[in-house]
């Protein structure tokens, strides 16, 4: 068996890149230091559902637009576009119902596409 344990989101300025996702997703990101890198951590979630990651500064994190995509679960994927619009981030795939789910994607301050999910209604 696999499953996603961790996930790191590459950064070019960190101080930005903690603003825009404490805004948009409401949540205290902790500072710290791994290896050299400079970090900041999401709030871990309690039980077995879902991984925990950072945001990664350092020499071998360059964010992106291609490459892996990662889905953070929300809520409200609809009151999370409306936020990181508001924070600078442009809608790359606007929030659609497929089956059971709402999606989204947007771009990050950092120029990442970072995909949303969330139940649907």
């Amino acid at each position: 068996m696999v499953r996603a344990s961790w996930f790191e989101i590459p950064v070019a300025d960190l101080d930005r890149a903690i603003d825009f996702y404490e805004r948009v997703f409401l949540v205290e990101l902790e500072r710290d230091t791994v290896d050299g890198n400079d970090a900041a951590y999401f709030p871990a979630a309690d039980g077995p559902i879902g991984a925990a990651g950072a945001l990664m500064q350092g020499e071998s994190y360059v964010p992106s637009v291609d490459g892996t995509r990662i889905y953070l679960g929300v809520d409200d994927v609809e009151a999370v576009v409306a936020r990181a619009v508001e924070a600078g981030a442009q809608v790359l795939y606007p929030a659609t119902t497929v089956d059971d789910t709402v999606v989204a994607e947007i771009s990050d301050s950092e120029g990442n596409r970072i995909a949303l999910q969330s139940d649907a209604d």
